[in-house]
C-alpha cells in the first residue's frame, strides 16, 4: 500500500464507523417503535375485550336514605355537579332533603349542602324550566301520601329557590322530562297508578296534570319512529311494556302492549341502541311469578319492537347504561345484592357475565356520567343504607393511536409544498373529539410552515379519523450548517495540502538521521499529513449535507387529558 492509502485508512474507517453507528441507532429506534407497536397491539387486544375497571369508591355523606341522583352544572363553572334525593324516614318524622354536591371537575366534590324539597322525595330530574339557561330541579315528593311535583328553580350559583308544589296523585314512582307538545319548553310525564302529563309554560310553572292511562313502575321518553315527536314507553303494573307514540301536540296514540312475561311482572327500563343497528331498543328487567330476568325490545325504527328474551342477568328495578370499556357497545349497570353489577354489551343485543364492584351500604341507584372530563363514563351510586353516595371513576381511560404517512414528495424546493395523511384509530375511547396542531423544528428563519385540516376530528363508527398535513417551504431555505463550514468547493481543491505534506515529509526523512531537530520535524510532518487526510476525508463525507436541510414536523393530537404525537421529516433543498 502507498503512504496515502495508509493515512486515508483511519479516516475512512472513522467515517464508516460513524455511518455504522448511525445505522445502529436507527435500527434501535426502529426496534423501539416495533416493540411499542407490539405493546399497543396487545393493549388494544385487551381494551377491545370486556375489560371493565373502576377505581375504588370514594364516599360522600349526604342525607337520610338517598335513593336517586341527577347531574347538571348548577353553579356555571363548567363542572358536573350532583343533586341527590334523600327520602328520609317518614316513621321518625325525617322529611328528607335534596343534597347538592358541587364538582371540582376532576371527579371530586365539595361537601353536600342539603336543601328542603318536600316531604320524603323519591325521584328527580334536571331541566331548564324557566328558560334562563340555568338548570332547575323537578322532584317527586310523597308529601304525606298525597303525592306532588316540586319545581325548584336554580339561581346559577349552586343554590335553588323554594319549591313550587303541584299536586298530582298518591303512589307516584318515577318521572321523565321531554317536549311533548312541540313548543320547545320542557314538560313532565309522571308514572304511578296512572301516567300523568304536566305541560310546562316555559316560566318555571306547570299546567294541571292530564291523565294518559294506567301507569306502572318506570317511564322513559324518546322518538322511536323518527317523526320528530317524543314518544313514551312504560312498564304496566300487571305485566308487559306499553309504547305510546306521540302526536307532537301533547296527545298520544293508543298504547301498544308488548306482553313479554305475563301477569305479575314488575319491570324497569333503560333505552339505547344495544344491537348496533342505529335504532333505539328498550332494555328491561322483570321480577314476576315466573322468576326474574331481563329482556330486550329490539326497535324496528318505526315505533314497533320485537321481543328478545333472556339477554342478560340483570334483575334490578334501577338501571343505567353507558359504554364503560370503550368497545363502542352499550353496557348495563345496576345495583344488585349490595354491589354494583356491570354487564358488558357484545353489540348484538346480548351481554357478558356481569362483573361486580363495591360501593356503599345498600346501593339503590346508579348514574353513569363522565365526571372528570376524560370521556370515560364514571358511576355515581346512591347508598340508601349508610346515607352516602359513592363515586367510582373509570380506570380504563381513553386511548387512541396516531400516525402520519411520509410526505409526498419527501423533498421540496423553496416555494413548494408537501402533504401527509394523519391517521387516528380508537383503541379504547368514547365519543371524544380530537384537536390537531402541528409544529416545525428547527424553528428558524426560513423554516417551512405547517397546517392541519381539519383541526378537529371525530371518530367514525369504525373508530377511524383522518386529516391532511400540509408543509409549505418558504421562499428561501435556511441551514443548520455552521458558517465556517459552508464553503462550497470540491475535495480536489484541497489536493495541495496532502501534496505539500508529502514534500515536507520527504525533506525531513532525508535529514532525520542527522539530528534530533530533524526527527522532531519528521514527526510534525507526519502529524500534519495525517490531519490533512482526515480533514479531506471528513470534508468529502460531509459534503452531502450541502444538498438540503431536514425539518421535523410534529403533529400533536389532544383529547381531554390524553395527548399523543407523531412526526414526519421533510427535506428542503
Amino acid at each position: 500500500m502507498t503512504v496515502g492509502q495508509i493515512v486515508m485508512l483511519p479516516a475512512e474507517v472513522s467515517r464508516r464507523m460513524t455511518c455504522a453507528m448511525e445505522g445502529v441507532v436507527a435500527m434501535i429506534q426502529r426496534d423501539r417503535l416495533f416493540v411499542a407497536t407490539l405493546v399497543a397491539v396487545f393493549t388494544v387486544s385487551e381494551a377491545i375485550g370486556v375489560t371493565i375497571n373502576f377505581k375504588p369508591a370514594v364516599n360522600y355523606p349526604v342525607g337520610t336514605n338517598p335513593v336517586a341522583v341527577a347531574a347538571g352544572d348548577f353553579d356555571g363553572d363548567g363542572n358536573i355537579d350532583l343533586a341527590v334525593v334523600n327520602s328520609g324516614n317518614a316513621g321518625t318524622g325525617d322529611n328528607g332533603s335534596v343534597s347538592i354536591l358541587l364538582g371540582n371537575g376532576d371527579g371530586t366534590f365539595h361537601a353536600a349542602v342539603n336543601v328542603a324539597a318536600g316531604e320524603n322525595p323519591i325521584a328527580i330530574v334536571v331541566a331548564d324550566f324557566n328558560g334562563d339557561h340555568r338548570p332547575d330541579l323537578a322532584v317527586i315528593n310523597h308529601d304525606g301520601g298525597t303525592g306532588n311535583i316540586a319545581i325548584q328553580l336554580g339561581n346559577g350559583d349552586g343554590t335553588f329557590q323554594s319549591p313550587l308544589d303541584y299536586a298530582v296523585a298518591s303512589g307516584l314512582t318515577t318521572l321523565a322530562v321531554g317536549d311533548f307538545n312541540g313548543d320547545n319548553k320542557p314538560d313532565l310525564v309522571v308514572n304511578g297508578p296512572s301516567i300523568y302529563l304536566l305541560l310546562g309554560n316555559g316560566d318555571g310553572t306547570l299546567q294541571s296534570p292530564a291523565e294518559l292511562g294506567s301507569g306502572g313502575f318506570s317511564v322513559a321518553t324518546a322518538d322511536f319512529n323518527n317523526d320528530g315527536n317524543a314518544d313514551l314507553v312504560l312498564p304496566r303494573g300487571l305485566g308487559g311494556v306499553t309504547v305510546m307514540l306521540g302526536n307532537g301536540d301533547g296527545t298520544f296514540q293508543p298504547g301498544v302492549l308488548y306482553d313479554h312475561h305475563g301477569i305479575g311482572v314488575q319491570t324497569a327500563i333503560v333505552l339505547g341502541d344495544f344491537n348496533g343497528d342505529g335504532k333505539l331498543d328498550v332494555f328491561l328487567t322483570y321480577n314476576g311469578f315466573n322468576g326474574a330476568g331481563s329482556d330486550l325490545l329490539v326497535g324496528n325504527g318505526d315505533g314497533t319492537f320485537t321481543v328478545v328474551s333472556s339477554v342478560a342477568n340483570a334483575v334490578s328495578a334501577n338501571l343505567s347504561q353507558a359504554d364503560f370499556n370503550g368497545d363502542r357497545n352499550l353496557d348495563i349497570v345496576e345495583p344488585s345484592n349490595g354491589m354494583i353489577s356491570v354487564s358488558a354489551g357484545k353489540g348484538d343485543g346480548t351481554f357478558e357475565t356481569p362483573v361486580r364492584f363495591s360501593a356503599g351500604s345498600s346501593p339503590s341507584q346508579v348514574l353513569a356520567i363522565d365526571l372528570n372530563g376524560d370521556e370515560s363514563p364514571d358511576m355515581v351510586v346512591a347508598n340508601s343504607g349508610d346515607g352516602t353516595i359513592s363515586v367510582l371513576l373509570n380506570a380504563v381511560g381513553t386511548e387512541f393511536s396516531i400516525s402520519a404517512s411520509s410526505p409526498t414528495p419527501n423533498s421540496v424546493s423553496p416555494g413548494q409544498s408537501a402533504t401527509s395523511t394523519v391517521s387516528l384509530s380508537l383503541l379504547n375511547a368514547f365519543s371524544n373529539p380530537v384537536s390537531l396542531t402541528c409544529s416545525v423544528e428547527p424553528a428558524q428563519a426560513g423554516a417551512p410552515t405547517c397546517t392541519v385540516n381539519p383541526t378537529m376530528v371525530t371518530f367514525d363508527a369504525g373508530g377511524k379519523a383522518s386529516a391532511q398535513l400540509t408543509i409549505a417551504a418558504g421562499g428561501a431555505s435556511a441551514s443548520l450548517i455552521p458558517s465556517n463550514a459552508q464553503w462550497d468547493f470540491a475535495p480536489w481543491q484541497l489536493a495541495w495540502m496532502p501534496m505539500a505534506g508529502l514534500v515536507l515529509l520527504a525533506t525531513r526523512f532525508k535529514w532525520s538521521n542527522r539530528n534530533k531537530e530533524a526527527r522532531r520535524g519528521l514527526s510534525m510532518s507526519c502529524l500534519v499529513l495525517t490531519a490533512t487526510f482526515f480533514y479531506v476525508g471528513c470534508r468529502a463525507g460531509s459534503h452531502s449535507d450541502q444538498n438540503g436541510q431536514n425539518y421535523t414536523v410534529t403533529v400533536t393530537a389532544t383529547a381531554g387529558a390524553t395527548q399523543l404525537h407523531t412526526g414526519v421529516t421533510l427535506t428542503v433543498r
